[in-house]
């Protein structure tokens, strides 16, 4: 398999937990530029990973090292104008999320990466991580039955006024847009990606904050399937980073991603008979459990943090679609309704309407 000569744009957090590990651990990958508008820290992760150019912008790094991938880890309102740089010139390109600013930005970026017949994608690589991608293969090949009911909540003190990333810190659409690509994408994921077609959405105002730090969404499909979202970014209870159960026919799946520590012992109630339960275990990066008929078992466990290996499975999996000349951008496409849903969450809260999206 040929090698991707692979560029960066950005060397902030993400770039330094998340991609530069990401790419070290593929061969297939070459690192050989990145840009960087902050000089001190362009020096410090040149040393640090051993980048062999940077450069304070992308545009001299692409007219001068013509990478065949791009990986674009800067704010949102910036991606629109880097993805289209990268694209016209003519490389493969990974966005990190949220994808653009709103849906012209997006179908523009996937219109062009269709006439230079270039891959771009959007990195939502919850997806490839153990802790979704093993309950997911077990729900496609039928072991539980139908997925029918998917709930979603996030419990932490952490409003966006808190964040030591400038950008996050300043939005004022915040969770449900910076966050809640991630829960969407994989309700869609474990919905066979379908895209819902009603949204009602409450959102409301907490004193002393001005962006949206408590989200409720009801998420209904056509084929009778439900999802529903509760984000709390200033709770008080112990921090829970993302729970997500999915409701089969025949039983549910519960995943948690961001730690896990458990030791417990009750008394599970079930079909009006009583079960005795032990759980015990701890896990930093995330496990899936089943839970049938009051019992509830480990499938998938993640003992370190996955964002930085589910994002190498993830280029992995763009490199394997490249060798193959197979460019189809479905999933650019995906990550552009998931902007919908989102905006019709943010126009269902204003509104208080339910909010249909068409097909």
């Amino acid at each position: 398999m040929p090698v991707l000569r692979t560029a960066l744009i950005g060397l902030g957090a993400a770039a330094e937990h998340i991609h530069l590990p990401a790419c070290k651990s593929i061969p297939e990958l070459h690192v050989i530029a990145a840009c960087e508008p902050d000089a001190v820290r362009r020096a410090s992760m040149q040393a640090r990973f051993s980048i062999p150019s940077v450069y304070p912008d992308a545009h001299a790094m692409l007219q001068q090292q013509q990478p065949d991938l791009v990986i674009v880890i800067t704010p949102p309102d910036t991606h629109h104008a880097l993805v289209t740089l990268a694209l016209q010139s003519g490389a493969h390109v990974l966005c990190e999320k949220p994808f653009m600013s709103n849906i012209d930005q997006a179908d523009a970026v996937i219109a062009l990466a269709q006439r230079h017949a270039r891959l771009l994608r959007v990195n939502n690589q919850y997806r490839y991580m153990a802790t979704y991608a093993v309950p997911y293969q077990q729900i496609a090949r039928g072991d539980y039955g139908r997925a029918q009911l998917i709930e979603c909540w996030q419990t932490m003190f952490h409003p966006n006024t808190t964040d030591k990333t400038a950008w996050r810190a300043e939005l004022r659409q915040s969770t449900l847009y910076e966050f809640g690509s991630h829960a969407l994408d994989l309700i869609s994921h474990f919905f066979d990606d379908a895209i819902p077609t009603r949204v009602h959405a409450v959102i409301p105002s907490v004193n002393g904050y001005e962006s949206d730090v408590q989200v409720a969404m009801t998420l209904t499909f056509d084929d009778r399937r439900l999802a529903t979202i509760l984000f709390n970014r200033v709770g008080h209870a112990p921090e829970k980073y993302l729970e997500m159960r999915v409701g089969c026919e025949r039983a549910s799946v519960r995943m948690s991603l961001g730690g896990v520590a458990r030791l417990s012992a009750e008394i599970a109630r079930y079909d009006g008979r009583n079960f005795p339960s032990l759980e015990s275990g701890w896990v930093r990066g995330g496990q899936a459990r089943i839970e049938q008929r009051g019992r509830s078992r480990v499938i998938a466990s993640e003992r370190r943090s996955a964002f930085a290996s589910a994002t190498a499975a993830h280029l992995r999996d763009m490199i394997g679609v490249i060798a193959r000349g197979e460019i189809d951008n479905a999933r650019a496409r995906h990550a552009r309704d998931m902007l919908r849903v989102i905006a019709a969450g943010y126009e269902s809260a204003r509104t208080g309407e339910v909010v249909t999206i068409a097909r």
